[in-house]
């Protein structure tokens, strides 16, 4: 286990198992996008209070899922990074902050929208919205953080200790609606009972649509790394044969 572990730490293994990965999740991803678009556009009947509204849900609920994955992600990097100084961890790290500034950001949006039909307003400093807001603002300052420090040593250490205080902060977002009386509704459970407030006809394709998004999320991180490997490894000589070959 301890040689597979060693081995994943290798940006050079990484990259050449990482390339067998993606076609394997890229067609999963397409389809069950397809599936879930079409599905929640077409065949899911209106809400009987929001009408065609709802269907706002199946963007802004798989977004606002994922986006609580950042900073727990980043957390366990840049705790890697500081106990075994692993370069992998670092790259994960560094790549995962971008790509969860735009999932909470786009969580933000389709929820203003949602909500300027359902609560009458785009924005309220409810609980959720307010710690999903500050969210956002600590990925751009992890991203800030490690553009503005020129050693590169430093900046991993300084945002992974930043991406573990940050988790703090995905409690709070999961925990909002209960602890305070807030606008934003709390979980809706599942049910296989056509008279649950979530029947299967509404659950299934938003299930769709979670696992389609966090495929997504898996191949946008996958890209977002090979592209870092090859910067950082730009100098060595299996980057050389690799150019030189295509």
């Amino acid at each position: 286990m301890w040689l597979w572990f060693s081995k994943l730490g290798s940006p050079k293994w990484f990259y050449e198992l990482s390339g067998k990965w993606l076609p394997w999740l890229i067609g999963p991803m397409a389809l069950l996008l397809i599936v879930g678009i079409i599905w929640a556009l077409l065949f899911v009947p209106p809400d009987y209070q929001q009408g065609n509204t709802i269907r706002i849900m199946y963007i802004h609920v798989p977004f606002a899922s994922i986006s609580l994955a950042f900073f727990p992600l980043m957390a366990l990097a840049g705790t890697i990074t500081l106990v075994w100084r692993m370069k992998l961890a670092d790259i994960v790290a560094k790549t995962a902050a971008p790509l969860g500034a735009w999932f909470t950001a786009l969580a933000l949006a389709s929820g203003s929208i949602w909500g300027s039909d359902i609560w009458g307003t785009w924005w309220i400093w409810d609980g959720r919205l307010t710690s999903m807001l500050l969210q956002f603002f600590l990925l751009i300052g992890v991203i800030s953080l490690r553009s503005a420090l020129e050693d590169a040593e430093a900046a991993a250490k300084a945002c992974a200790v930043l991406s573990i205080v940050g988790c703090i902060n995905v409690i709070v977002i999961k925990y909002s609606v209960d602890w305070w009386n807030t606008l934003h509704q709390p979980s809706s459970p599942f049910s296989l009972s056509n008279e649950a407030p979530n029947p299967p006809e509404v659950w299934i394709p938003l299930v769709i649509m979670i696992f389609a998004v966090y495929l997504f999320f898996a191949v946008s991180l996958i890209l977002s790394m090979r592209n870092e490997i090859l910067v950082r490894e730009r100098r060595s000589e299996w980057v050389q044969q690799l150019v030189q070959a295509t």
